[in-house]
């Protein structure tokens, strides 16, 4: 008797494959492409999520830059493991809706792959000077890092009789702006982010409070941004001939000093940020002004210590 033939699963039927595509999480749909040009040639026509596609496609487009693997090295040297989803679940017991985008990122995005310095799993020191190239060294703080992570309360249309509190999730600090990943279900705020620069600190409404702020319409669509930023950073540095640093090339025995960066406190002009758990304490209230009179507005809360690179 012959013995029976064992299948692979490459071997299946298209019809079969093209639905069992529609299961794969991001990490299997990046693997399963190198795998046979069958499978490379058939997933761009399965029924895959919207979402799952739209990160592969990024994927394909960070991996085919000549300037990706020039981005990798400090990365590469300072990823550390978290717990992916207990990172989502601390959110959601927090404030019950993450954008499905930024969940899908975080369960499913190759950590290696990851751009801009920001990540869960990389520090959250403040970097700047000779250590910086904003290719391979983002200036500025990856305020994913803290583990567990805190939803944020920020004053929303504040200074007029509709302001209010919405959540959202602090994302990065540069010198000149912050980046906030909003997590209010409105049809007009969700998903969105946010990055307020210098002058525009304040979220008037769904259009920014100023011409200095960006919006981003999801997740994605920020990530697609700053890899432009980083890749025009590579071709201004390759036109003035200067280097991207390597590992090898950054300065070493660099010196640590705690400074008050960013505050928690809410000041004229400035962005708030306190616990979500705390947007119903009284003093955490008398951030949200009912009217156009700054001068109401006054210091309270908590700072936080960051480490800065002394370049």
């Amino acid at each position: 008797m012959s013995k029976p033939t064992r299948r692979r699963i490459e071997d299946l039927p298209n019809e079969i494959l093209l639905h069992v595509f529609h299961f794969f999480p991001l990490k299997a749909l990046i693997i399963g492409r190198t795998l046979s040009q069958d499978w490379r040639r058939l997933m761009p026509l399965a029924d895959i999520s919207p979402i799952r596609r739209s990160l592969l496609d990024f994927y394909l487009t960070l991996v085919s830059s000549p300037i990706f693997p020039q981005t990798r090295p400090w990365v590469l040297a300072n990823l550390q493991p978290f717990d992916h989803q207990a990172y989502i679940d601390d959110l959601m017991r927090q404030h019950p809706y993450v954008p499905e985008t930024f969940r899908v990122w975080i369960l499913e995005w190759p950590a290696r792959a990851v751009i801009g310095c920001v990540w869960p799993g990389l520090p959250n020191f403040y970097t700047r000077g000779r250590s910086v190239d904003n290719v391979h060294r983002i200036e500025g703080t990856n305020w994913l890092a803290p583990v567990p992570p805190t939803v944020c309360a920020i004053p929303f249309q504040n200074c007029t009789p509709k302001a209010e509190f919405i959540p959202a999730l602090f994302i990065f600090h540069h010198k000149n702006a912050t980046v906030w990943l909003m997590l209010d279900e409105r049809d007009t705020l969700r998903n969105k982010v946010y990055t307020f620069f210098e002058g525009g600190n304040v979220l008037w409404d769904e259009d920014g409070s100023t011409e200095w702020d960006d919006i981003d319409a999801d997740w994605i669509g920020w990530q697609r941004r700053t890899w432009n930023i980083i890749e025009a950073a590579a071709r201004e540095r390759a036109e003035k001939n200067e280097p991207i640093l390597q590992l090898e090339t950054m300065p070493p025995d660099v010196p640590f000093v705690d400074r008050w960066y960013f505050s928690k406190t809410f000041r004229c002009q400035q962005l708030q940020a306190h616990p979500w758990q705390q947007r119903d304490d009284p003093e955490v209230r008398e951030a949200l002004l009912f009217d156009d009179n700054f001068g109401h507005a006054r210091g309270f809360g908590e700072l936080i210590a960051v480490d800065i690179l002394l370049m």
